[in-house]
């Protein structure tokens, strides 16, 4: 069975309870600083979708139906979660915050890297980078010692797999099967490791 569904817009939303507060579209246009044809025509595909009239239009301007009265109340609800979830997520970047010491060797510096890091930066973006590029055992010693968070570089060259933690983001048919991972200490994995899942 097919069945007809509503599209509106939080844009009309917030133009229709504009209109609902000042009791006029001129009013609404100015406050909003668009033009009143705007307005009108976002309340009029509100309506259309919603298939009820919330505004019974005056001379002198226009009145909130009863039906508009009930629409509302669920769009302020809704412009108010919408709102709530941006800055939830926004809360989240901004907490987000220190140092990422990171390993990297040239063997895969090259073709991961930078993808791997304008993903990170986007994710969190109050997190300082701070890398070296080094040979792979050299990377690992830093690694079980502690002074790195994590390294990007092929992992069957580990010496101590026990030591460290592994996560494959890369295979290269280039390098006789090797896989470029992100290895990473124990002790250090909760710093937020990068991470294909951190974007």
């Amino acid at each position: 069975m097919l069945t007809a569904t509503m599209a509106f817009t939080l844009r009309q939303l917030q133009y229709f309870i504009a209109v609902a507060e000042q009791g006029s579209v001129t009013r609404a246009a100015q406050n909003l600083s668009i033009s009143q044809s705007s307005i009108t025509e976002a309340v009029k595909e509100l309506e259309s979708d919603l298939g009820v009239e919330l505004f019974e239009r005056h001379p002198r301007g226009l009145h909130i139906t009863h039906n508009g009265h009930q629409f509302l109340r669920h769009a302020t609800k809704i412009l108010a979660d919408v709102s709530d979830a941006r800055r939830s997520f926004s809360q989240e970047r901004e907490t987000r915050s220190g140092t990422l010491n990171l390993g990297v060797t040239s063997l895969v510096a090259g073709y991961v890297l930078s993808d791997l890091l304008a993903r990170y930066r986007r994710a969190c973006p109050g997190v300082e980078v701070s890398a070296i590029e080094d040979n792979g055992s050299y990377l690992e010693h830093l690694l079980v010692g502690g002074e790195l968070d994590v390294a990007v570089m092929v992992i069957s060259n580990l010496r101590d797999r026990m030591a460290l933690q592994a996560e494959i983001i890369e295979t290269s048919p280039t390098a006789s099967g090797c896989r470029s991972a992100i290895p990473w200490s124990p002790q250090t994995s909760s710093r937020s490791p990068i991470s294909p899942r951190n974007h």
